[in-house]
């Protein structure tokens, strides 16, 4: 066939020719194989089985049986090419020349994902045995400026820093054109790479911020905004007297390595104490666990990301509770029905939680705001109301 017959750019043809394109697609991506047939039912070809009119299903269906004459296609049953309606029989389809098929639909090869392109410049261009490329094939990166192939040549100079005192951010930043949070959740690559069971490089320390009162304390709490957290400072002879006040924003305050030195950089506000045993005795408790009786508490925001983030605490900090002073006055506002919907903080995308392991939290706050459907957000709350 030198010229294609316009009839093959038809709506109904068209749909027909993508359908069967798609399943090539699929059939390659699951790695191959003998291309499989296709019913021609009411799902499969809408156009056809909707329209009104017999002359209109007539012609789609001789359309088919002409591409079945090029070789193109084959139809099973047989016998529904020796009908003007065969359509009707519900055959079945198959490609038997992919090239011509994929040519007529305009789609000459199948986009590949980024995960397929990703492990395809893995295999083709990565320094390391099928092991080490097979690992750093899971974690794909995709990057807007520079092509795959260009990662992976930047991944091959991860062995000069092994015995650099860096960061993981660093060492992204110098593998990336400046960009730092590549690796990030991608230790598992750089391990691989190395050859090491973990990853060398550290994560960035988490950077906590503390008031501690200079005459001593008997208890921490944790505070989630830093509106709030300097708020409580400003009242830390009154409602916060005798509380270490720590802020530690969003799911921080959740992570291992924040009772871990190398982990976590302090810094202490110049109102409270900044040196002297206050300071040494809130390092012991933070890294060494050496006061676990210390009460420890956290204040956030009345919604369910806060709760999850009180359950993310508790596993760093065991005895963690959420603090009932601020949260039953956040309470109060919510059951009078104030606060706000999710959709006007766009907090719609928080999915419920069941329990933190704090018996109050569970008990109380967690059951109100599934009845209310409303959330309180710390910022609304001020201290001086304590």
């Amino acid at each position: 066939m030198t010229k294609k017959p316009l009839w093959l750019i038809t709506e109904g043809i068209r749909e027909l020719l993508n359908l069967l394109v798609d399943r090539l697609d699929s059939t390659e991506q699951r790695g191959g194989g003998k291309s499989q047939s296709v019913a021609l039912t009411e799902k499969t070809w809408p156009t056809l089985h909707a329209s009104p009119y017999e002359s209109h299903k007539e012609e789609l269906w001789e359309h088919v049986i002409e591409m079945c004459r090029w070789g193109w296609l084959q139809v099973k049953p047989e016998s529904a090419l020796k009908s003007a309606s065969g359509y009707a029989s519900m055959p079945r389809v198959t490609v038997l020349n992919e090239l011509a098929v994929r040519a007529a639909a305009n789609r000459p090869e199948r986009i590949k994902s980024s995960v397929e392109r990703w492990r395809n410049a893995v295999v083709k261009g990565l320094n390391g045995s099928d092991a080490v490329k097979c690992a750093v094939g899971e974690f794909c990166i995709e990057m807007p400026d520079h092509s795959m192939d260009e990662v992976v040549q930047q991944l091959n100079r991860l062995p000069i820093f092994v015995d650099q005192p860096m960061l993981l951010r660093e060492v992204s930043a110098q593998l990336f054109w400046g960009m730092s949070k590549v690796l990030d959740k991608r230790q598992g690559l750089v391990a691989a790479m190395m050859n090491m069971d973990e990853c060398p490089f550290p994560e960035s320390p988490i950077q906590l911020q503390v008031y501690l009162p200079v005459g001593g304390y008997s208890a921490v709490l944790f505070i989630e905004n830093l509106m709030t957290f300097e708020q409580a400072c400003r009242a830390a002879d009154k409602a916060f007297a005798g509380f270490a006040l720590v802020y530690a924003s969003g799911f921080k305050g959740g992570a291992k390595r924040l009772r871990m030195p190398g982990g976590c950089s302090l810094y202490y506000a110049g109102t409270g104490a900044l040196g002297g045993e206050v300071k040494s005795l809130f390092e012991r408790w933070l890294f060494e666990s050496a006061d676990p009786g210390r009460p420890v508490h956290f204040w956030g925001d009345l919604d369910f990301a806060g709760m999850r983030i009180l359950a993310a605490m508790r596993s760093t900090f065991p005895r963690l509770t959420a603090w009932e002073p601020g949260y039953v006055l956040m309470l109060q506002e919510l059951l009078e029905g104030r606060g706000h919907s999710p959709e006007a903080a766009e907090k719609a995308g928080q999915r419920p939680i069941e329990r933190t392991g704090c018996l109050y939290a569970d008990q109380q706050l967690i059951p109100a705001l599934k009845i209310q459907g409303r959330f309180v957000d710390q910022e609304f709350f001020r201290v001086d109301r304590l």
